[in-house]
């Protein structure tokens, strides 16, 4: 099995940690992990040039760090990211990140494989709620395709790994270890959702005329995977 992690931060705190102790408990002996960490190993900031949507991903003038993480992401069967809360969402970086990806939402180009995945979002703050920085990240997986997403919020009543309690500390590994459970359970039996589903039957109907379908490049993309016909991306 493999899984992609991505941080939205390039240190290793509270986050960070929450991540490792999630895979602590999911890798076994022949998995592997692919893990890139922001902004170090990722691209400038998107410039709204609109060349992947009308052009093609790989004429981004950030394609050589935008594609390996992207092409990681659709060989893995789980995806990870991370990020701290910041002002109640996940970090710049991560959104930078995100910005790249949209040519691979399903309003465009989506890629079969990420019907099946399993995605797993994970943030943490010191005292406000991280819910909205995991539900935000998860919204990006889920337009992409991915069925299922987990989320693993934590509030740790600490600025950094240093001040966490032994409580709260004990209270993160047993959370990482339930999450990691359910990840692995369904990463076992991949399978598509009917949420996922109706998004796809939605825009492939957008994409059945060429009134409403604005774009060439996307047009020829669904054409390309046999989905105007009877093929689906999934099985």
């Amino acid at each position: 099995m493999k899984i992609t992690v991505i941080h939205g931060q390039g240190h290793k705190g509270i986050t960070y940690t929450m991540t490792k102790n999630v895979l602590d408990s999911l890798v076994g002996l022949n998995d592997e992990v692919f893990e890139f960490f922001l902004p170090k190993d990722g691209p400038k900031f998107c410039i709204g040039c609109n060349t992947c949507f009308l052009k093609g991903e790989e004429y981004c003038p950030e394609a050589d760090k935008v594609q390996p993480i992207m092409k990681s992401m659709e060989e893995s069967e789980i995806i990870i990211l991370d990020s701290p809360n910041y002002v109640m969402e996940m970090s710049g970086n991560m959104k930078n990140l995100m910005d790249h990806f949209t040519y691979r939402w399903i309003t465009h180009r989506p890629h079969a494989k990420m019907f099946t995945k399993v995605g797993l979002t994970i943030s943490s703050s010191a005292g406000a709620p991280p819910s909205n920085t995991v539900k935000s990240m998860a919204k990006q997986l889920k337009w992409m395709g991915v069925p299922k997403v987990y989320k693993f919020p934590f509030i740790s009543n600490a600025l950094n790994i240093s001040k966490i309690s032994t409580k709260k500390e004990e209270e993160l590994k047993q959370k990482a270890q339930k999450i990691a459970s359910k990840v692995k359970r369904r990463a076992n039996n991949p399978k598509a959702n009917l949420k996922g589903k109706i998004m796809f039957y939605i825009f492939r109907k957008m994409q059945l005329s060429p009134d409403t379908a604005w774009n060439p490049k996307d047009r020829n993309w669904w054409i390309e995977q046999g989905w105007i016909e009877n093929a689906r991306p999934w099985k």
